[in-house]
């Protein structure tokens, strides 16, 4: 299951933009434009009510997501996931690159121009991000909400 929450970034898409009732865009609320920026591990998943421990692989990095927004890395968003199979090396890893974008607290992902994900910011501090999206997870149709936690966690120490 894992691999295909982590996945999803590059499959889902999810049409709109937030904004205000006037139709403008909503200006970015200051605290999560700073708070998201850092690097967090999955920690559990809840799909449509159903709360599972996000399972990470033992001995490696653990599957993470991080948020930029410094010089050279302006709005970036990567995500790293290790792959198990059989043909891959040992902890090898897949990393996804998109570009983020701030509305209130809504996080809108982009893969070029084309967005692809929207992720409603439900909490989020030094230690600690929750989340909520809506995509259909599992190919049958119907969208679905996924809530996604995750911790504090900086294996590569860029975010001091």
């Amino acid at each position: 299951m894992k691999k295909s929450i982590a996945f999803v970034y590059l499959f889902a898409i999810i049409f709109g933009c937030s904004k205000d009732d006037d139709g403008r865009l909503e200006a970015p609320d200051p605290y999560i434009l700073e708070a998201i920026v850092g690097s967090w591990a999955y920690d559990t998943v809840k799909i449509n009510g159903t709360l599972y421990q996000y399972g990470h692989t033992d001995d490696c990095v653990k599957d993470l997501f991080q948020f930029y927004n410094s010089e050279g890395k302006f709005f970036d968003f990567e995500e790293e996931v290790v792959l198990n199979c059989d043909i891959c090396a040992e902890c090898a890893i897949s990393s996804t690159g998109l570009r983020w974008d701030l509305h209130g607290d809504v996080v809108d992902l982009f893969f070029g121009e084309q967005q692809i994900l929207k992720l409603k910011i439900l909490e989020v501090d030094d230690n600690q991000i929750r989340y909520i999206t809506n995509f259909d997870y599992d190919d049958d149709g119907d969208i679905d909400e996924v809530e996604i936690t995750g911790f504090s966690y900086d294996p590569y120490d860029e975010f001091n």
